[in-house]
């Protein structure tokens, strides 16, 4: 199955490749071509413009101490030591 992949995959690399160039370079002899070729209408179409309008903002200076109390080692264990089941009884 791997080498099918591979030469499938470098196949559709060269298509690609091929198809850009081919579109980057091509000419037309005349307008009257040039108005049908799907190419060249799509590449002179009017995009829509972005309307995307970022919101104003302000810089505000927030100063934020927390001081917290140390946790001992035992109290963590508490809840650990109430879910660990006993083993069962024979």
């Amino acid at each position: 199955m791997r080498s099918v992949l591979k030469p499938a995959a470098w196949l559709c690399l060269l298509l690609t490749c091929v198809s850009a160039f081919s579109v980057a370079v091509h000419q037309h002899s005349s307008s009257l071509d040039e108005a049908q070729c799907t190419v060249c209408v799509i590449a002179h179409s009017a995009s829509p413009a972005a309307t995307c309008k970022l919101p104003s903002a302000t810089l505000v200076l927030v100063q934020l101490v927390v001081l917290a109390e140390p946790v001992s080692a035992k109290q963590r264990l508490i809840p650990f030591a109430l879910t660990v089941r006993p083993p069962p009884a024979i």
